[in-house]
């Protein structure tokens, strides 16, 4: 006999009711999203693989009813957790969702035990740190560390060398050593948007990866500098927007054979739209999507879409680079 639910609304809560059909397959859901729960319910069925309590006011789990060994996802996503939930009664859950809480601190022990974790959502907290246990790191695969109080990014020699995704946008991260990503070769999608980076981020040991890139916001790191692009060898999009770049380095040329069909989104960047910028209609003409690029300077193209502006309008040019 195996369980599934129905929904059935009365509002402003959905209940979760349980209709048990003949069948070989277990797929049960506990859910309790929208009932003001104060704490961690105890009638969780012991073949649960789906704990959903979204949107309710449980601030405290020290720990969570068991053992639930067939507990694959756990979602508490806007509730008022100020610690990490204890998942001693079920540590093969892979999927954690613990968004828009007050999460302030994260125990060692409580991270190491999730062996089985692939994807860590901790978006909308107040965390400055996270510890950087080996037991997730075979394993994990997303972490999502946006919208809190990270001033640095964490170590990630345990944690990083299975993610290919990192989200940490919307922090206070004012600089990214090489050492810190050098644990994270396997990344392809990395956001570091809207932090107050000084300079620009020191990614070489993962550029060749890099599927996706998002700096947008970063003032600090005026654009890209010489010597990233050729780096950039399967970037798809690549994220500039509110950089305070000027212009785009040469070397945006120097991809050779490697793919140019990859999207830059440029808005809201000063650029000086003179023959320093010719490079990058050279590389748009060899497939780069560039999207929302204005000029800023000199006159007469100040405040011209980039798409309007001609070769003309650049200046006198060599079509060799200065390198």
């Amino acid at each position: 006999m195996a369980c599934s639910y129905r929904y059935e609304m009365v509002f402003p809560f959905i209940y979760a009711v349980l209709v048990c059909v003949p069948s070989t397959t277990i797929c049960t859901s506990f859910i309790r999203v929208n009932h003001s729960l104060l704490a961690m319910p105890t009638d969780i069925p012991a073949d649960t693989v789906e704990v959903n309590l979204n949107v309710n006011q449980i601030s405290m789990v020290d720990f969570i009813p068991g053992p639930l060994p067939a507990l694959l996802k756990f979602f508490m996503k806007t509730n008022l957790l100020t610690e990490f939930p204890d998942f001693s009664n079920c540590t093969n859950v892979t999927i954690i969702n613990l968004q828009n809480n007050l999460l302030r601190y994260i125990s060692a022990p409580r991270l190491d035990m999730l062996t089985r974790l692939t994807h860590l959502y901790l978006t909308s907290n107040s965390l400055h740190a996270i510890p950087d246990v080996p037991g997730p790191g075979n394993t994990l695969t997303w972490l999502s560390l946006n919208k809190n109080n990270f001033s640095e990014l964490p170590p990630l020699q345990h944690l990083g060398p299975q993610l290919t995704r990192l989200y940490a946008t919307h922090n206070k991260i004012h600089y990214i050593p090489r050492e810190r990503v050098n644990q994270t070769r396997k990344l392809t999608h990395l956001a570091f948007s809207n932090n107050p980076l000084e300079t620009f981020p020191q990614l070489e040991p993962i550029l060749a990866n890099l599927d996706t890139l998002n700096l947008q916001g970063c003032t600090g790191c005026s654009g890209i500098p010489f010597g990233v692009f050729p780096m950039l060898r399967n970037i798809r999009t690549l994220v500039l927007q509110g950089t305070e770049a000027y212009n785009i380095p040469a070397d945006i040329c120097l991809r050779g054979s490697l793919d140019m069909s990859f999207t830059m989104k440029l808005r809201a960047n000063p650029f000086h739209c003179d023959q320093e910028m010719r490079w990058l209609r050279l590389a748009e003409e060899a497939g780069v999507n560039v999207r929302d690029a204005t000029c800023d300077t000199p006159d007469p193209v100040g405040g011209t879409d980039w798409d309007a502006v001609t070769w003309e309008d650049l200046g006198p040019h060599s079509m060799e680079l200065d390198i």
